[in-house]
């Protein structure tokens, strides 16, 4: 009965441990992914699962056609929910294909909106990077929102169509069409251009205030972000009203995150 006991614990120090070890080499092989990600050309590409899992990998290159992928967002609705002491295991199905891992790191020192575990059969939004691990495709997600409106499901498929239409085939819109239909998108909420590289003439489907504040906060190298309040003390022309929207907006398209608290912020493409 002892030599039984003994069995079974040394059975689950073995695999403690080789859990341990497959936590390490995920961490390892996202932070090489991560960093070879940020000496190529930052966009954030609206995706379908399908698109993803039908990707084409280079080396740590993927690409869907002629559109290089290195953040991507995808919209769906969680089937399944898997937390773990250092990361949370979502399934992610937007109906296009089979469901697709979700990877979320958690910070196992302080509490914070990242370690919620989200419940499944809520709609939400992944920002990401899309990787490869034994030939099994999945998202390493920096951001996870859940969806305040279903509009934001159609919206998103609509982006998908417009941002692949844009990077695929930028050669074949003239600058003043592009221009215009970036224009014509923005009136209708600016909603749309969460995707950069196709023109330079789309500057990233962002309004003016909104690539003000980007680029405020890019210029930043602080591990704690910038505040809020710096970001008012230097954009003179903007209203903290102003400010405070384009950082909402920022950070529910994926492009900064909140820090230390919800009043400091990192752009996501930081080194």
């Amino acid at each position: 009965m002892v030599v039984m006991e003994i069995l079974e614990m040394v059975l689950e120090e073995e695999e403690d441990t080789c859990n341990r070890l497959e936590d390490l080499v995920l961490r390892l092989e996202v932070a090489r992914v991560t960093k070879k990600n940020r000496s190529r050309t930052q966009q954030i590409v609206p995706c379908t699962v399908s698109q993803l899992m039908s990707a084409i990998q280079t080396e740590d290159i993927f690409r869907i056609g002629e559109v290089e992928l290195s953040q991507v967002t995808v919209v769906g609705v969680i089937k399944d929910s898997e937390k773990a002491p250092t990361n949370i295991l979502y399934k992610l199905d937007d109906m296009t294909a089979p469901a697709m891992d979700v990877r979320q790191w958690v910070d196992t020192d302080e509490a914070g909106s990242e370690n919620i575990v989200v419940p499944p059969g809520t709609y939400v939004k992944v920002a990401g990077h899309l990787r490869s691990f034994q030939n099994n495709k999945s998202l390493v997600a920096f951001k996870i929102m859940p969806l305040e409106d279903m509009n934001e499901l159609t919206s998103h498929m609509l982006e998908v169509v417009q941002a692949h239409l844009l990077l695929n085939k930028p050669q074949s819109l003239p600058g003043g069409s592009a221009l215009a239909l970036r224009t014509s998108m923005q009136n209708e909420g600016g909603a749309v251009g969460i995707y950069a590289g196709a023109n330079d003439a789309l500057m990233n489907g962002l309004t003016n205030q909104q690539s003000q504040v980007l680029n405020l906060i890019r210029n930043c190298r602080e591990q704690e972000g910038m505040s809020i309040d710096y970001m008012k003390r230097t954009l003179k022309n903007m209203n903290i009203v102003a400010i405070k929207q384009a950082v909402e907006f920022l950070s529910n398209e994926g492009h900064i995150y909140s820090t230390v608290d919800e009043d400091h912020f990192r752009s996501t493409d930081a080194e």
